[in-house]
């Protein structure tokens, strides 16, 4: 049990001032922050939206492929590194102040693949949907220098807001996720319920605009 301890400090460490969560709940509040890794999310979100308005499987393929290369698979594999050689505390950077340059990485390489994507003709959903990431994590990456607002969150409320505005009010079913990776990340004391509303309310309202401003809401 003490060896369960020591990990769970490990992956989520704590300040001198908020103690180590305990109880019933806790190993299910950090598989629910593992899988919802806001770079894992993104492996779904665009495969659906690529999916759902490309012209055919290939070009889907194509376009997700680009995506989540720039979008996820690139940052992760730079974390992992950083990791790796003692840059950074663990895959989910818990510490706010080792946060500045995976976020400056990742925006890097998210630039890269919007333009990558917009060679290639990618649909205007798609284009709308990694236009809101870029854009809501260069918001973040701006707050974390200061406040250690929720990614977790930012990443699950965009990719719920992106199914509620392809899909209609059918997917507002899944906004129980929202409410849970908040849960999660409270639990493991993380973030705060503030910080998880925040990086809901940033994902929700950057997403809504970009839409707005390709023309597609």
């Amino acid at each position: 049990m003490k060896q369960r301890s020591t990990l769970l400090e490990e992956k989520y460490p704590r300040s001198e001032h908020t103690p180590l969560p305990v109880g019933p709940g806790k190993w299910g509040a950090t598989v629910i922050s593992e899988v919802t890794n806001p770079l894992l999310v993104a492996l779904p979100t665009f495969l659906i939206v690529a999916l759902a308005t490309a012209p055919d499987v290939l070009h889907a393929l194509l376009w997700w492929g680009i995506a989540v290369l720039g979008i996820s698979l690139a940052p992760l594999l730079f974390i992992w590194q950083g990791v790796r050689r003692g840059r950074y505390s663990d895959h989910h950077v818990s510490k706010r102040e080792q946060r500045r340059v995976p976020l400056l990485f990742g925006l890097a390489c998210m630039v890269l693949a919007f333009v990558l994507l917009l060679f290639l003709h990618a649909s205007l959903p798609l284009l709308a949907t990694v236009t809101a990431t870029l854009v809501a994590v260069a918001v973040a990456a701006v707050i974390t220098q200061y406040w250690k607002i929720s990614l977790h969150l930012v990443g699950i409320a965009g990719a719920v807001t992106v199914c509620c505005l392809l899909w209609g009010p059918l997917c507002l079913f899944l906004s129980p996720l929202v409410v849970l990776v908040g849960w999660a990340r409270w639990r493991l004391h993380a973030h705060t319920w503030f910080q998880a509303l925040a990086g809901t309310i940033l994902a929700v309202s950057v997403t809504l605009l970009m839409y707005r401003l390709f023309g597609l809401v």
